[in-house]
C-alpha cells in the first residue's frame, strides 16, 4: 500500500450522515446481531474484520479466505453475506472507477479513496465533502442528495516518478 488509511475524522465532523447525502456513520453489529447472523455470514464477517481497515478486499479474496475457515462455503453465500452485512452497516462497499469489481472492507467512517492508475493500489483518505457544498448542490439542481462516493485517481508515491 502507498500510505497508511487514515480516519482521524469524526462523526460530528465529517457530516456523511446528514439529510442532504452521504452514507450513514456505520456500526459495528451488536453481539445480538452478531449470534443472529447465519453461521457463513459470521465466517464471512470475521474474514472482512480481521483483514482490517483499508484492506479493501474482493468478494473473491473474501471467499477465499472464507475457505479456509469453512472449506464448503460457496462464493454466491460469501456474496449474499456481503450484501446483507452491508445492508446491516457491518461491512462497507466500494465500487471504486477502474475496478472489475467491489472491494469490501470493516465499518468505519466514512472517508474517500484514491486509486493509484499505474499500480491499482486502493488507499483511504481522510476526506469528506463539506455539508454546505451538498446542501449548495442540492438546492442548484433540485435533486436530493442521498449518498456520497469520492474516489480519486492518479498516481501513488511509488509509482510517480521521483525529482532529484
Amino acid at each position: 500500500m502507498c500510505w497508511e488509511p487514515i480516519s482521524s475524522i469524526t462523526e460530528t465532523e465529517n457530516g456523511f450522515h446528514s439529510t442532504f447525502g452521504g452514507y450513514p456513520i456505520p456500526h459495528p453489529l451488536s453481539t445480538a446481531d452478531r449470534t443472529g447472523l447465519a453461521a457463513n455470514y459470521r465466517t464471512v464477517l470475521d474474514v472482512v474484520e480481521e483483514a482490517g481497515p483499508g484492506s479493501h478486499l474482493t468478494a473473491q479474496e473474501i471467499w477465499l479466505r472464507a475457505r479456509t475457515l469453512q472449506p464448503r462455503i460457496g462464493f454466491a453465500t460469501v456474496h449474499r453475506g456481503l450484501a446483507r452485512l452491508h445492508d446491516q452497516g457491518a461491512v462497507m462497499k466500494i465500487d471504486v472507477p477502474g475496478e472489475a469489481s467491489a472491494v469490501y472492507e470493516p465499518a468505519a467512517s466514512p472517508h474517500a479513496h484514491f486509486r493509484c492508475e499505474a499500480c491499482g493500489t486502493i488507499a483511504d483518505l481522510d476526506f469528506a465533502v463539506p455539508p454546505a457544498t451538498r446542501r449548495t448542490l442540492a438546492e442548484r439542481y433540485h435533486v436530493a442528495i442521498e449518498h456520497e462516493t469520492v474516489t480519486f485517481t492518479g498516481r501513488c508515491s511509488n509509482c510517480t516518478p521521483k525529482h532529484h
